[in-house]
């Protein structure tokens, strides 16, 4: 499945899955119910895997802007060796 967000709709996001693993870490602090440490511990999953993928998608943004990943010139034709005397004869 593929969903598209805006920065700002995975701003949202991160920021509510952040707030609801504090709120059940400190519930698990209070009832040392193992259902609110699974939840947290999902949140924080959840938290980590969007975070990760909107990581990647700024590199991959900066990688484009910058040019990498771009084939090189072929060298053989844009540059010259100074030191290559190759074929000059005396």
């Amino acid at each position: 499945m593929k969903i598209e967000l805006t920065d700002d709709e995975v701003t949202t996001i991160l920021v509510a899955l952040d707030n609801y693993r504090e709120l059940m870490n400190d519930r698990f602090h209070w009832s040392a119910e193992e259902a609110d440490q699974q939840e947290a511990g999902s949140a924080e999953w959840c938290w980590q895997k969007l975070h990760g993928m909107q990581q990647q998608q700024f590199n991959n943004s900066v990688a484009d802007a910058i040019g990498e990943g771009e084939q090189p010139i072929n060298e053989s034709t844009s540059s010259v060796d100074p030191y290559d005397l190759k074929g000059l004869e005396y």
